[in-house]
């Protein structure tokens, strides 16, 4: 016993140890075993990839990114599993399902400005370019609005991402927010226009094949949405929503610049 506790007090026989703990046990209890060993994790380059807090780099002929584990049990349907497939595709965002709206005694742990969730990558290599795809039927028919959102150039974050998701009126959830992860394999192909070819098709393929990230809406028809609109006052996906903005917008978690540009091919 006392040969180990040696050979775990150098700094590089220890880095080994950690390098085989699962994600939860290296960012949760291996930190609190002692000052060295949360010294270590935190300045060691491979334990930070690991946990999804310091960038890898992309690998040649990389099919589809890792995404980040612990983050898809606590954001179901804003972060996938990474265990699926192009015909398994996630479900539109629901912000009922995240962790803080279903254990609202976690908000203090969730909304201290240290909290580790909010800095994680929300995928191995990191995301980097942004874009928003946002649908409206009117009297002229379908209309389609593209835009594309700053660099990341540190990497898409967690705590940006959510911000991005509560920037939409609550109302929207009830109709359709769903995110795609760009590349040869995006995770969502639910949209009919996605897979219906011709010209709308080509405009989401488009914006999807040239992004990493992209935030789809689909308004329904403008008519029915107004200042007015019951749902936006009433519905169970505005009431969660105007919850976690208001917890952030308090806790003054909204520190990131998301404006985004009209975005041409």
């Amino acid at each position: 016993m006392a040969a180990q506790s040696r050979a775990l007090a150098v700094p590089e026989i220890l880095t080994l140890v950690l390098q085989e703990l699962d994600m939860h046990t290296l960012l949760v209890s291996a930190q609190r075993v002692s000052r060295m060993w949360r010294t270590v994790i935190k300045e060691t380059p491979s334990l930070q990839a690991k946990l999804f807090l310091a960038p890898i780099s992309p690998k040649d002929n990389n099919p589809a990114p890792i995404f980040n584990p612990l983050l898809a049990t606590k954001f179901p349907t804003l972060i996938p599993k990474t265990n699926r497939t192009i015909n398994q595709p996630t479900e539109f965002v629901d912000l009922t399902t995240i962790d803080i709206a279903l254990h609202p005694l976690k908000e203090f742990a969730y909304l201290r400005p240290e909290a580790s969730w909010r800095h994680m990558l929300t995928q191995q290599p990191p995301a980097f370019t942004l874009a928003s795809i946002t649908r409206s039927v009117n009297a002229e028919g379908v209309s389609l609005k593209r835009s594309r959102g700053p660099r990341q150039d540190e990497g898409l974050r967690m705590g940006t991402l959510f911000q991005w998701v509560l920037s939409l009126p609550g109302h929207l959830f009830a109709i359709g927010v769903t995110i795609f992860f760009g590349g040869p394999s995006p995770v969502n192909t639910n949209t009919p226009f996605f897979n219906s070819g011709g010209f709308w098709a080509d405009l989401y393929q488009d914006i999807v094949a040239k992004h990493d990230v992209i935030l789809s809406v689909d308004m329904g028809s403008i008519s029915d949405i107004s200042n007015e609109d019951q749902r936006y006052k009433t519905s169970e996906d505005a009431e969660t929503r105007n919850y976690l903005y208001g917890a952030l917008q308090m806790a003054d978690l909204f520190t990131s610049d998301l404006s985004f540009e009209e975005y041409e091919s």
